[in-house]
Formats: structure tokens, sequence, C-alpha cells
């Protein structure tokens, strides 16, 4: 348990709700939704959720490149409405959003107004009940809500991210709000995404990445594997990305895997269809893509995939009933002059 006296600046306000949230939007605290008041007593309650001391730095955190420390943790866990057992999640979660391969600070500077989307692994979703089934991706479930929450207000309380300021995106989504799902791991004919990532089963992780978007994949028609990737390669035409998001729900993964995909094959099947035609576009743009993407020596005549490989498709499992999967656009480019970012994977510790 972290024992180390609190070091952040206590202020006064009055004990009026109402009152409070106007002070915490007065300041720039807020996300547009109530926050629940960091008294110290609920900030030291917070805190019994870790081993680790109140003041140990986890990571700075752009654009202000402001420390987070543990107590600042448990502070904005608090403020989005967290419980503390939460904040060993909480803290991967922060290492992540700190690791140079994600660029946090490029995810805040574009116009293009990403999410930072949090997926959960291992044995942690039961153990905080993070929703992995049914509206996985919807409001009504606590951990999922708070901690997707918690991602965002980290990034303004800390970071310093601001719409309009150092937050530059032109309209941005509602996935900004809050974006975290657990892995349907039990529904899923494959290994779970921390495995994949060389993780053991047993281990609880969770996996920030960028997100722009989301489109809806329905498919009640297929019978076999390749309609409903067909269906989702059609989904996924555009500007190609460092990495893209399959959420495949439990029935369209049981049709692909009866057919006999492996995860490989489903990413290999997916990157050879789902491609951005250079011959489409006017001479103006397509100019701009060959000067932004110089690496790939474009032509007319190119064709670009989704991703730059088949295995920077990210494949999950998560949903209930029903035959409705999601294709999840990340934002950026592989390459630093398009805005470089990755997915980062990072282990919960206690």
């Amino acid at each position: 348990m972290a024992t180390a006296a609190l070091q952040a600046e206590k202020v006064e306000i009055p004990d009026d709700i109402w009152e409070a949230q106007e002070y915490f939007v007065e300041k720039g605290w807020s996300d547009g939704l109530p926050v629940i008041p960091p008294t110290e007593a609920r900030v030291a309650k917070m805190l019994t959720g870790t081993k680790r001391k109140a003041d140990e730095v986890i990571g700075s955190v752009p654009p202000r490149w402001a420390p987070a420390t543990v107590e600042k943790i448990a502070i904005n866990g608090v403020m989005s409405g967290c419980k503390p057992e939460y904040m060993p999640t909480l803290i991967a979660v922060v290492e992540g959003l700190c690791d140079p391969k994600l660029n946090l600070y490029a995810l805040q500077a574009t116009t293009g107004g990403p999410a930072v989307m949090a997926i959960i692994n291992g044995p942690v979703r039961q153990q905080l009940n993070v929703n992995g089934g049914s509206n996985a991706l919807g409001e009504g479930w606590r951990a999922n809500a708070t901690i997707g929450r918690f991602v965002q207000m980290i990034k303004r309380n800390i970071g310093g991210s601001l719409p309009g300021t150092t937050c530059k995106a032109t309209l941005g989504w509602p996935g900004k709000f809050s974006i975290c799902v657990g892995e349907n791991e039990e529904a899923s004919p494959w290994e779970p995404l921390h495995v994949e990532r060389g993780f053991k089963a047993e281990e609880s992780t969770v996996t920030v990445i960028s997100a722009d978007a989301s489109v809806r994949a329905s498919d009640l028609d297929s019978t076999k594997a390749e309609g409903v990737l067909i269906n989702f390669a059609q989904k996924m035409d555009g500007p190609s990305g460092p990495e893209a998001i399959m959420v495949i729900c439990p029935e369209h993964a049981k049709i692909i895997a009866d057919d006999g995909f492996s995860k490989k094959d489903v990413q290999k099947f997916i990157w050879e269809r789902a491609a951005y035609r250079m011959k489409d576009l006017p001479e103006e743009t397509f100019y701009q893509r060959v000067k932004r993407r110089s690496d790939l020596k474009l032509t007319r005549d190119s064709i670009i995939p989704v991703t730059d490989k088949p295995e920077d498709i990210l494949v999950i499992v998560a949903g209930g009933d029903g035959s409705q999967s999601q294709y999840i656009h990340v934002w950026g480019q592989a390459t630093p002059e398009g805005g470089s970012t990755r997915s980062v994977t990072k282990v919960i510790k206690d």
C-alpha cells in the first residue's frame, strides 16, 4: 500500500456539488461530464489499490510533459469515477500513454482528433468486471466507462491537452470521452491479443492504441469465412494507417474459425483485399500522397493496403449475440512523416 504523504496542491471549494462542477470546468479539469471531487480521503482510499509509492513517477505526459506520479494517477482516477482496485490497470495505462512508440504528442497535436483506445486482456477482466460481451463498446459498464474516461483525464489534467489550444482536433469523436473494452477471450477461437504479443495467458495486460473512427460491419447473411471477411474488407477502404483494429463478434469469429482460418489467415485475407487505389484520386491528392509516402514509390497503378503489413491488423473478439462486428480506424501512418504511432501493450502489476 502507498503510504507517502500526499504532495498535490490542496484547494478549498464550497461544499456544493454544483459549484464544485463549475470550479472544475473553470480550471479546465473537466471533460464536460460531472467530476467526483478528489478529496484527500478519497485519494488516500484510491491509493490503497496499489503497492506503488505515491510519489513514484510513472512517466511524462505530453504535450506539457508533466510527470504522472502514482498520486496524480489516483487523483484522476477518483475524478473519473474509478474504484481503488483499478489502480494497477490505471498505472499500466499511463505507462502505455507515456511510451514513445505510441507517440501521444502526435495524437494530441493532430487535427484528426483520435482517441486512445484501451484493450484489456487476462484475468483482470473478471477481477474488475470489464465488459467484453454484449454492448462491449457501449454504455452501462463502470470499469469500461471510467477506465476509458481516465485516459482522457490524464491527457487533459497532466498532459495539458485542451481543445482549441494544445489539442488540435477539428471535430474529435465520442470515443474521446471513453473507449475501453475487454477481449472476450472465452468466446474467441484464437489466442488472445496479449498471448499473440508474447505474454502469458495468465498475465493481465492493457493495450493502448490510436483510434479515430468506428464502422459497423454487419453481416447477417454469410455462412462462410470468405463472405464475412470480404464484407469486412469493404468497410476498410480508405487511406492506410499504421495499424487497424478488427473487433470481431463471437458469431462471426466462429464462422471464420470453423472454415479453418487462423488469426494470421484472417489478417492476410483482409490485408490483400482492403486497399486504397491511387488511380481513383484527383491529381492534387495523388501528388500529396506520393509526397507523404515517398518510401512506397507510388504510381497511378499503386494499391496501398490498409496497413503496411498483415500483422499490423489487430484482431480481437468481443461482443455478445448477433452478427455485428466493427472496424476501428487507427490514425497516423507507419512513417514519421505522417505521424508515426504504434500500439503498446503493458503488463498490469500490483
